[in-house]
């Protein structure tokens, strides 16, 4: 009898364990924030050159063709439509004709009426400005919806360190502000033009 009431103690306790193992592993995949409208896949920064296009007029300029900074966010939607996903992108550098002095770019993008499935993302330092700073040390996106955060990525381990230095708007293009607005056209989504200023 004894023996018996410790296997149904044992067998008791080995099940609560159980559920109890199982409720945690439960807990523990919370989906995070987002996670239902925005998954992001992979970010990348890379050179690219400026494209050339053919036209009928003479041009007085030599045709180099100089490297342009891009960063490239793949991501996939779940949603049928979103009306507006905004992406924040910080770029951190140490200005090469100024002592290393730490610059903080950050440029806004808005994509407008995205449709479920897998899109592209970019943002591009003009030429000048990678020659004169040199490489971009750390790289980060926010991405938001309706103003709520719903999916960030980063080059760094330290938490939102794009918090740390105020930083400079205006120097990071959206690609409809640079030559390479028609480069694979249909491959991205609208972007929201900036309003008018007054």
């Amino acid at each position: 009898m004894t023996h018996r009431i410790r296997s149904t103690r044992l067998l008791g306790l080995v099940l609560c364990a159980t559920l109890g193992l199982s409720a945690a592993c439960a807990f523990g995949q919370v989906a995070a924030p987002g996670a239902d409208i925005i998954r992001i896949r992979k970010m990348a920064p890379t050179k690219e050159k400026t494209p050339l296009y053919t036209t009928s007029m003479r041009t007085q300029t030599s045709g180099r063709q100089p490297d342009w900074w891009r960063a490239t966010v793949e991501f996939d939607t779940a949603p049928e439509w979103i009306d507006e996903l905004e992406f924040t992108f910080y770029a951190y550098l140490e200005d090469q004709s100024a002592r290393n002095a730490p610059k903080m770019f950050r440029g806004v993008v808005t994509y407008m009426n995205v449709p479920k499935g897998r899109h592209l993302a970019d943002i591009f330092l003009q030429p000048s400005f990678v020659a004169r700073m040199g490489v971009v040390k750390q790289l980060a996106v926010v991405v938001k919806h309706q103003g709520v955060v719903v999916a960030t990525e980063s080059s760094a381990t330290t938490p939102n360190w794009w918090d740390t230095m105020p930083p400079v708007d205006g120097v990071l293009l959206n690609r409809a502000q640079t030559p390479f607005a028609l480069v694979d056209y249909d491959a991205y989504n609208f972007i929201k033009p900036a309003a008018p200023v007054r």
